[in-house]
C-alpha cells in the first residue's frame, strides 16, 4: 500500500506542478527505486531502453509520418468537401458533415488531437459562417474528435497491444462498432440541438459534382482499407502496415496533391516530434511498471477489489469510473503505459476478455481526452475556437451524456467489441 500511495502521490504532485507527463512518470520511477528499497540506476535506464525496443513499437512513427503527409497534402479539404456531399444537405447538415469527416478523418489520423486540430481549424469558423453557435460549433468538433482513436488503424490501440501483447489486429477489429456507434450517438445529438436550435438547411450537391469529389478523396478513404485488409488478410503485420502506409501517402501526396520532395523536411520534422513525445513516454512508463510489478502492486490492487466485490458487474462499474477519472488528470497515452499492466491481471481474474477490456479503457479514456481539468483535445479546441472553457464544457454537456451512453454499452453488451473479432 505504501508503494501504491508513493506512486500516485509522486504522479498527481508532479502534474499539478506542471511537469511534461514523460519526465513525471520518470520521476515517480525514481521515487519508487527509494520506496522498495532497489536503488539501482542502471536497471531504471536498462527497463527504459529495453521498454522502447519492441518491434511493434515501430507502428507508431510510420503512422505519425503517414498522418503528417497527407495532413501536408490538404487531404482535410477533401474529406470535409466529401461528407457536405454526403450529409450537408439537411437541416443542421454542417454538424453531420462535423461527425462524418471526423469518422473519415479518424481512419488516417488515429488520433483524436491531429483530428481536433486539423478538422477544427477548418469546421469551425465554416459552422459559424454558416449561422451555428460557436460554442455548439466548437462542442461538437471536440467530441467528434474523440473517435479518431477508436476507429481502426488507432495509435493507442497499437500501444495497448503491444503493452499488454494482444492482437492489435483484433484491437482494431473491436474499437470498430465502437467508434461508428459514437459517430451515429453524435449525429443524434445534433440533430436535437439543430432542430431546437433552427440551424440552417446547407446546399445540394449535384450528382456530377459529387462524382468529382468522390474521384479525387476516394484515394485517400482506401489507406484504411488497405491497412485492415492486409492486417487481417495476412499479407501484412501492424507494424509493416504503418510501412505500407507511409508508402502509400508519398505515393498518392506527390501524384493528386502535388506534395513535393521540398516540402519532407517540414514533414519530417513534425512526424520526428510527435513521435519522440510518445516514446519518451513509453520508455519511462515501462520503467515504472517494472517497478509496480516487482512491488507486486497489481496482485494488491487485484486483492482490495475483490475484497469489495466478486461482482463482474459491479466491478465493470468500478473499471469504468476509475478509467473516467483517471482520464480527466492524465493523458491517454500515458494512462495506457501505466493502467494496462495493473489493470489487465485484474479483469482477467475477473473473466473478462483482453480485447473487450483493451476496448472498453481506450473508449474510456477517450472520453477524458474532452473532460476537464485535462482533456488534451478540450484545450485544442478551446485555443482554435477561442471560445470560453465554461461556455465549451457547458455545450459539451449532451454530448458528454451521449458519450457515457455509449460507454455503458460497450461495457455490459461486449459482443459489441468481440463479434468482429470472433469472425477472424
Amino acid at each position: 500500500m505504501v508503494v501504491l500511495l508513493a506512486f500516485l502521490g509522486s504522479l498527481l504532485g508532479l502534474t499539478i506542478l506542471g511537469v511534461p507527463i514523460g519526465f513525471g512518470i520518470g520521476l515517480s520511477a525514481l521515487a519508487l527505486m527509494f520506496v522498495t528499497g532497489t536503488f539501482e540506476p542502471m536497471v531504471l535506464a536498462r527497463r527504459m531502453i529495453t521498454g522502447v525496443d519492441v518491434y511493434t513499437l515501430l507502428a507508431i512513427p510510420f503512422f505519425m509520418l503517414a498522418g503528417e503527409i497527407m495532413n501536408k497534402a490538404g487531404l482535410v479539404n477533401d474529406i470535409l468537401l466529401f461528407a457536405n456531399a454526403l450529409v450537408g444537405r439537411v437541416k443542421g447538415g454542417l454538424a453531420y458533415v462535423n461527425v462524418v469527416a471526423s469518422m473519415l478523418f479518424a481512419g488516417i489520423s488515429g488520433s483524436a488531437v491531429a483530428d481536433a486540430a486539423a478538422l477544427g481549424s477548418l469546421e469551425i469558423p465554416m459552422m459559424e459562417k454558416g449561422g451555428y453557435d460557436k460554442e455548439f460549433s466548437a462542442a461538437i468538433t471536440a467530441a467528434s474528435s474523440v473517435i479518431g482513436p477508436i476507429i481502426p488503424p488507432s495509435v493507442p490501440m497499437i500501444i495497448l497491444g503491444s503493452i499488454a501483447q494482444i492482437s492489435i489486429a483484433k484491437l482494431f477489429l473491436g474499437g470498430a462498432i465502437p467508434g461508428i456507434l459514437i459517430g451515429i450517438a453524435l449525429l443524434a445529438v445534433s440533430y436535437f440541438i439543430a432542430r431546437k436550435n433552427n440551424y440552417p438547411v446547407g446546399d445540394r450537391v449535384g450528382f456530377g459534382e459529387f462524382l468529382g469529389i468522390f474521384r479525387k478523396t476516394v484515394w485517400a478513404l482506401i489507406l484504411p482499407v488497405i491497412i485492415l485488409g492486409g492486417i487481417l488478410g495476412g499479407i501484412f503485420t501492424a507494424t509493416e502496415a504503418g510501412a505500407v502506409a507511409v508508402v502509400y501517402a508519398i505515393i498518392v501526396s506527390y501524384f493528386l496533391y502535388d506534395v513535393r520532395w521540398s516540402d519532407y523536411p517540414e514533414i519530417l520534422k513534425g512526424a520526428s516530434l510527435n513521435t519522440g513525445v510518445v516514446m519518451l513516454v513509453c520508455a519511462s512508463a515501462m520503467a515504472l511498471t517494472w517497478f509496480l510489478a516487482v512491488a507486486q502492486v497489481p496482485q494488491l490492487l487485484t486483492e482490495v477489489i475483490m475484497s469489495i466485490t466478486k461482482n463482474k458487474l459491479m466491478f465493470l462499474l468500478i473499471l469504468n469510473v476509475l478509467l473516467f477519472l483517471v482520464g480527466m488528470v492524465i493523458d491517454l497515452t500515458p494512462a495506457l503505459f501505466l493502467l494496462v499492466p495493473i489493470l489487465l491481471p485484474v479483469c482477467r481474474s475477473y473473466g473478462i476478455d483482453d480485447i473487450h477490456f483493451g476496448v472498453i479503457m481506450v473508449t474510456n479514456l477517450c472520453v477524458g481526452l474532452i473532460t476537464p481539468p485535462v482533456g488534451t483535445v478540450l484545450y485544442v479546441t478551446n485555443s482554435i475556437s477561442k471560445v470560453s472553457l465554461i461556455s465549451l464544457v457547458r455545450s459539451l454537456v449532451p454530448m458528454y451524456v451521449a458519450l457515457f451512453i455509449v460507454v455503458m454499452l460497450v461495457t455490459y453488451v461486449p459482443q459489441i467489441v468481440l463479434w468482429l473479432p470472433s469472425l477472424m
